[in-house]
């Protein structure tokens, strides 16, 4: 593969502004090369060269070579036995913000662990450790669980991580992501559509759910019995199964989905619908 110096990127991305149907691929396909070799060094071309705001073909043409990287990457994560759900978060964040990287997600995690740290290891028990992360996350952090998505930006958990505002989805996976760091058992589940957390610690036997979208409020399953009847549901056991990784990132892409159907962007619904076709529950 040939590296390309700034000006032959400079040159490349001129090109790609008048991109004819001939050698449009063969430009696309130079860029794809150069992403993949250097893709910092294309952000820094691309932020030189277009100081306020690049010609849409362009961005186009790089978020597409991103957003087909993306789609093999996903069925790399697909494939494993039993897929790290951090792993699946930073590469969906790539859909709204290419350049994400796993750091941008797990630097603020490490952080927040290691402010935790002190309190995590000496707390009695589950509901002390919920209360304590309920505390952190929305009154000393001021993160914000959104009730509705408006914009699929909501939904990415890097950016999520970074603005402290977000999806319920994205809160309930901040709760697994920390814990996992502590080897504390959380999970997600899906309460007839209500997104909640479970801990359990099966030595004490104790059992507790937390609502993101209720400032971390803490539930017993007695109260999601009650929360069940009032909907005029019957209660079912799979109320309480934990989410795998793959459904959980499915839940990400079909939310994403939901927003874009409003707006009828059929240009990135065709890649997100692609990406559920690759992921399977």
């Amino acid at each position: 593969m040939k590296i390309l110096g700034n000006e032959g990127l400079k040159a490349l991305i001129k090109l790609l502004e008048t991109e004819s149907d001939t050698y449009g691929p063969v430009l696309k396909g130079a860029l794809a090369d150069a992403i993949k070799a250097n893709p910092m060094q294309v952000q820094q071309v691309m932020e030189e060269e277009f100081k306020t705001s690049a010609p849409r073909a362009v961005l186009n043409t790089l978020e597409e070579i991103c957003w087909e990287d993306l789609a093999s990457a996903l069925a790399r994560f697909s494939a494993k036995i039993n897929p790290d759900l951090e792993e699946g978060l930073a590469l969906l964040s790539k859909f709204t913000t290419p350049t994400t990287a796993r750091g941008n997600i797990a630097a603020p995690l490490d952080q927040m662990a290691s402010d935790l740290r002190p309190v995590l290891l000496n707390a009695k028990n589950y509901t002390e450790i919920a209360t304590v992360l309920g505390h952190y996350f929305f009154h000393i952090q001021a993160i914000t669980a959104l009730q509705t998505n408006t914009d699929i930006k909501d939904i990415s958990f890097a950016r999520f991580l970074h603005k402290k505002s977000g999806s319920s989805l994205c809160v309930a996976c901040l709760y697994v992501c920390l814990g996992q760091r502590y080897g504390i058992d959380a999970s997600v589940v899906d309460l007839a559509g209500r997104v909640l957390v479970h801990m359990r610690d099966f030595s004490r036997k104790q059992s507790l759910f937390i609502d993101p979208l209720d400032n971390g409020k803490i539930l017993t399953e007695d109260d999601c019995r009650h929360y069940i009847r009032t909907r005029q549901l019957a209660w079912n056991e799979d109320f309480l199964a934990p989410l795998s990784s793959r459904q959980i990132i499915r839940r990400f892409i079909a939310n994403m989905i939901y927003v874009l159907n409003k707006v009828r962007d059929e240009r990135r619904l065709k890649y997100l619908r692609g990406y559920l076709e690759i992921i399977k529950a």
